[in-house]
């Protein structure tokens, strides 16, 4: 009898193990986002240079006007207190942030991140004038 209770109170409390283990306390959405901003940021710091330089003018519905530059010794470095300094326009700092749905603000202007890997930056920003789309992509590498 005596065996019977004590394999019943082993049961329970195995029982109440693997409920609990189970049961791990999942992250908000919110936590998620953040998480995937920070995550971002970190690959972003650091010193990039500029290989490549893409605008591209649309006017109406006429083919767009593509102007590949290839431009020299021109670098952003990121840094962790949301600045980034360049030398694109001159040798100067800006304040960047990085957003949800891979999102950059540089230059009071909304970018989109294309591509963010150990090696390889691409973000582009889009602006419209009337009938005319201006579109910039910057190619960076390490």
């Amino acid at each position: 009898m005596k065996t019977n209770k004590l394999l019943t109170v082993f049961m329970v409390l195995l029982a109440i193990l693997l409920g609990t283990t189970g049961c791990q306390n999942s992250s908000s959405p919110e936590e998620e986002e953040n998480n995937a901003i920070s995550a971002m940021q970190q690959k972003m710091l650091g010193r990039w240079n500029l290989v490549e330089f893409i605008e591209e003018t649309t006017v109406g519905n006429q083919p767009p006007e593509v102007i590949s530059n290839d431009p020299h010794n021109i670098y952003f470095e990121f840094f962790a207190n949301g600045r980034v300094k360049s030398n694109a326009e001159g040798e100067a700092e800006h304040s960047y942030e990085v957003k949800a749905n891979n999102i950059m603000i540089l230059w009071e202007r909304e970018q989109n991140i294309l591509e963010l890997t150990a090696n390889k930056f691409t973000f582009s920003n889009t602006a419209t004038e009337g009938n005319t789309t201006y579109k910039q992509t910057y190619i960076l590498t390490r």
